[in-house]
């Protein structure tokens, strides 16, 4: 049961656990703890650590307190109430408190270590620290300062910070993060400063103008009339737009477009673009033009605002009448009577009964988690699977391994030098210079210039040896900065704890506006973004991310015009912000390297895909926006709805034919596993029949374009999708594909009135643009599988091999195994060969072939329901010779005249 004491209160309101805290005190040591680490005076350290017993966790935090269960039932004290309502999720289970620093939060990626080996930089020693404090599940064998992994990414998001308030000067403009009050009216003066701020400083935030010009036609809202009225005004004149959920309001101005008329008004705009009032929904010839420039439209924009409460007739929260949820906040006495875990006059020891005391814990449980060994990698999420290198990085290694060569010194020692130069602001070549200057002036070989500076650490500090470790160990702050404590509390003698809520990133994930397909675009194309959500305001434009809840310093790249790579990234920059695994950065999509845009594209699609449609002939409509912001004729395009690259690969060989093919074979719906351990994923999904079968577009449902790929090694990440276009784009890397096939294929309307041979450089943006028209797509001189019996495997994991070799099979239409074989043998069901080829960075290879269902009683029209991906283990395609020789290898023949999917 719960425990009790909760409904215990004190004069104060407290219950008798709540009453013994003194938070003031814990915020204190917490700080002293991660500051003392910055300025190396303690030894902790943010890493992944493993007993011999336990599971791996994330170490090591502050800990206030266990709350054991008591928030699960009836609770009284002010605390606990202020601390449930932080964390609303909570039914069950036992928590404790912790206090975390701020720049170890999910909203800055954990500081990682470069292909070379050299640690990223961050500018933590430079600026002031701020600590928060969070409900962290209590699980067995986990220490109390240990959280449990991937807690930052799934966890923290969803319930919020809890900081305190305090004091702030200009002397804390340099603090990392602090929150704010957030009051039952939305602070459009703060959010106008976002704007302002980004007007000044953010180049490519700027409305794209030339992409809306001329719009004819084109309307606005007159936001200074009263009441406002819609006029036609030239599209290159400054406007607002407004995406919104229709839902099912009556009426041409409901709450929420009104409430857009005031935001609009107070952020000193005149214009606001509303669908609903400034097309023409009688006219299709005008409505089907704006729709295909929704890209330029929202693109124009000066700034989106985002409805994420409701739909049309709900209002946005906190600009009239729509309420606010409120934030949670709770006032306390300070302690101040009660005794300290620290005295505070001697934080500089190293000792573990003094780091004990920091960290809030016994020194005998400091003892048991001072044995628990660091495990693996520090990131919060694990490890990476798979490292691709870029250009740049093989350019690196590559001149690593001269100077190592030139000079005959470790790897070791080469990282050592490298840190040395990085710290000096020295190129290594200039630094190895120095280095052999130095090693002659001291009459020793550079081979033995790190030993020698080894011994004399071990000397300085009275040891016997020393680590390379001691070298590169440095204060993350230096000593010559001034030390600021955390600020004084708000107002003398309380304290008041204040949540951040949930993140807006979580908020609008989770909100309707989320659900409906129109709205995807209308947030992607924006530069810049007001979201109203009903917790708080979040801005989000191409360079940074602002909470009305929680100020963050904006930590800058080097160009000084966005957020720095470590930051949490906005939600809109494709379906990214799927956890374990956060998005860190501000990449500009047009200075991206191709395989970043592919990803970003597939994203989009994945994101929109899981979406909903009141009418299914929206299905291409509803993003022909993105499609026109990644399609270009000289590269990256989209083909009814398919990635493909128009232009020559690096190898001079036209990329169409191959990216089509990789395509249309490439994507999957979202399924669930025949049964367990099969690789045989079935899901039913619906048709859109007014759209063709091999495309998403023609299916509702969720699609991926990466799963899992089988191979000798056992179950791989496949991101063939991705790297394909990678590396046949790539000058070094795209010789390594040495056996590539796709089939011939044409794109034609039923009609017969186009047509297009899908190969060498078709202008794809001219291609299958009509939508009164159905498109068929014709395989010439297709080859099928001989038969679908799929034989159980005598090897050990594996699920079935389809004539010797492994498979994995993905239906987008309810089907049994059984039903598969017997309709392949029936001739109802096909399964056509379009794509094979060596699989980037892994070296096996992967055939891929279309899983078909006639379409009509004649058998000469058919619908992709499925795909099957084989895979060709790299010792069989050592063996060889000849890409003619692969290809016939597989278990194809002829299928005796051409397939034509619907």
């Amino acid at each position: 049961m719960p425990s009790s004491s909760a409904n215990s209160s004190h004069g104060d309101g407290l219950c008798d656990e709540c009453s013994r805290l003194n938070l003031e005190r814990s915020f204190a040591d917490a700080f002293a703890l991660y500051e003392g680490a910055r300025r190396g005076r303690n030894n902790r350290k943010l890493a992944v650590y493993r007993s011999d017993v336990g599971p791996e966790y994330l170490g090591h935090f502050h800990y206030v307190t266990s709350l054991n269960d008591r928030l699960s039932g009836a609770i009284s004290c002010k605390l606990c109430i202020f601390l449930k309502q932080t964390c609303p999720r909570v039914i069950e289970g036992s928590y404790k408190l912790m206090a975390i620093c701020a720049s170890e939060s999910y909203l800055f990626d954990v500081p990682k270590k470069s292909k070379q080996g050299r640690p990223e930089r961050r500018p933590w020693g430079e600026v002031d620290h701020n600590v928060f404090m969070a409900l962290v599940p209590e699980l067995p064998l986990i220490p109390k300062t240990g959280v449990p992994l991937r807690w930052f990414e799934t966890d923290l998001p969803t319930i919020g910070s809890i900081y305190r308030l305090s004091q702030w000067t200009r002397d804390e403009r340099m603090r990392l993060a602090f929150p704010r009050v957030v009051k039952a009216k939305a602070d459009l003066k703060l959010g106008k400063s976002w704007l302002e701020g980004c007007r000044q400083n953010h180049k490519s935030c700027v409305p794209n103008k030339l992409a809306a010009a001329p719009l004819p036609g084109f309307r606005v809202i007159n936001c200074t009339r009263t009441p406002p009225v819609v006029e036609e005004r030239p599209s290159m004149d400054r406007y607002v737009a407004l995406s919104y959920v229709w839902g099912s309001s009556t009426g041409d101005w409901p709450d929420t477009i009104l409430d857009a008329v005031e935001v609009t008004k107070q952020l000193g705009e005149q214009y606001l673009w509303v669908d609903r009032l400034c097309i023409d929904q009688s006219n299709l010839k005008e409505k089907n033009l704006l729709i295909s420039k929704m890209d330029a439209i929202y693109e124009g924009a000066e700034f989106t605002i985002i409805a994420a409460a409701g739909d049309a007739k709900s209002g946005l929260p906190g600009v009239t009448t729509k309420p606010r949820k409120p934030q949670p906040l709770v006032k306390l006495k300070d302690r101040i009577g009660i005794t300290s875990v620290e005295s505070g006059t001697n934080l500089t020891t190293t000792s573990l009964d003094r780091l004990s005391k920091l960290l809030g814990i016994t020194i005998e449980e400091a003892e048991v988690v001072s044995r628990d060994r660091e495990w693996l990698d520090p990131h919060r999420f694990g490890i990476d699977t798979q490292v691709v290198f870029d250009d740049n990085d093989m350019e690196e290694i590559e001149k690593s391994e001269k100077i190592m060569e030139k000079y005959n010194i470790s790897y070791e020692h080469l990282k050592v030098f490298q840190g040395m130069a990085d710290e000096g602001g020295d190129s290594l070549d200039e630094f190895m210079a120095f280095a052999e200057q130095l090693s002659q002036a001291q009459r020793i070989p550079i081979q033995e210039l790190i030993p020698s500076m080894l011994k004399s650490i071990a000397v300085k500090n009275g040891v016997s040896a020393c680590t390379i470790d001691d070298i590169t160990a440095r204060p993350v702050t230096s000593s010559s900065k001034v030390e600021r404590p955390l600020p004084p509390g708000r107002r003398q003698g309380i304290t008041t704890l204040i949540s951040t809520l949930e993140d807006p990133r979580v908020t609008l994930r989770n909100s309707e506006w989320a659900e409906r397909g129109w709205t995807y675009q209308e947030g992607v194309l924006s530069k810049r973004r007001l979201v109203f959500s009903d917790q708080q305001m979040y801005w989000e434009c191409n360079c940074m991310t602002m909470h009305e809840s929680l100020h963050v310093l904006g930590c800058l790249d080097s160009s000084g015009a966005r957020y720095a790579d470590y930051m949490l990234s906005g939600i809109f920059d494709g379906d990214l912000h799927r956890v374990p695994k956060l998005q860190y950065g501000f990449n500009i999509s047009g200075a991206e390297e191709v395989s970043k845009q592919v990803l970003k594209l597939v994203s989009h699609i994945c994101a929109f895909t899981s979406r909903n449609l009141s009418y299914d002939s929206d299905s291409l409509n509803a993003f022909l926006g993105i499609a026109a912001k990644y399609s270009s004729n000289s590269g990256l395009c989209v083909l009814l709805g398919m990635p493909v690259w128009a232009s020559q690969f690096a190898t001079e060989r036209p990329g169409l034919q191959d990216t089509f093919a990789l395509s249309i074979s490439g994507w999957t719906h979202a399924a669930q596993r025949l049964e367990k351990d099969a690789e045989m994923y079935v899901v039913n999904c619906p048709r859109r029949s007014q759209f063709p079968s091999w495309t998403w577009v023609g299916w509702k449902g969720r699609v991926n374009f990466s799963g899992t790929m089988i191979t000798e090694w056992g179950t791989q990440e496949d991101k063939l999708q991705v790297d394909f276009f990678d590396v046949m784009t790539s000058n070094v890397w795209a010789t390594s594909i040495d056996r590539l096939w796709s089939a011939e294929m044409v794109l034609h309307s039923t009609d017969g009135s186009e047509a297009t041979l899908l190969v060498g450089q078709a202008p794809v943006a001219d291609i299958a643009t009509d939508q009164s028209k159905s498109w068929l797509l014709t395989i010439r001189g297709p080859r099928v599988l001989r038969h679908m019996f799929l034989m159980h495997s005598t090897i050990e994991d594996d699920w079935r091999r389809l004539m010797g070799r492994r498979v994995q099979l993905h239906l987008s239409v309810s089907i049994t195994e059984e039903e598969l074989v017997i309709g392949h043998k029936s001739g109802e069901l096909a399964t056509v060969l379009v794509f094979a080829t060596t699989v980037p960075f892994i070296w096996n290879g992967t055939a891929r072939f279309l899983i078909l269902r006639k379409a009509d009683d004649s058998g000469m029209r058919w619908e992709r329901i499925g795909r099957l991906a084989m895979t060709l283990e790299e010792r069989e395609m050592d063996k060889y010779t000849s890409l003619a020789e692969m290809i016939d290898s597989l278990p194809v023949k002829p299928f005796g005249r051409d397939i034509i999917l619907i």
